[in-house]
């Protein structure tokens, strides 16, 4: 009855082992994730702004035309 329960103690300590790799595996990945997702924003970002600008000349440019 004692090697069963070392044995199970051994094999649940392992699957801790394997799901805290498993969790550290996956926290880096999302760390990866949110430093190219704001390297995308920060590269968009004037590309974006420009674009807004320019509509907000067409809209005032429409607005002026229609007075």
């Amino acid at each position: 009855m004692s090697a069963a329960i070392l044995g199970f103690l051994g094999w649940l300590g392992m699957n801790v082992v394997d799901l805290k790799t498993e969790l550290a595996v996956t926290h880096e990945k999302v760390s990866n994730t949110e430093e190219r997702v704001t390297a995308n924003y920060e590269m968009i970002k004037p590309i974006w702004q420009e674009f807004l600008m320019e509509k907000a000349d067409d809209v005032a440019v429409l607005n002026a035309s229609a007075d």
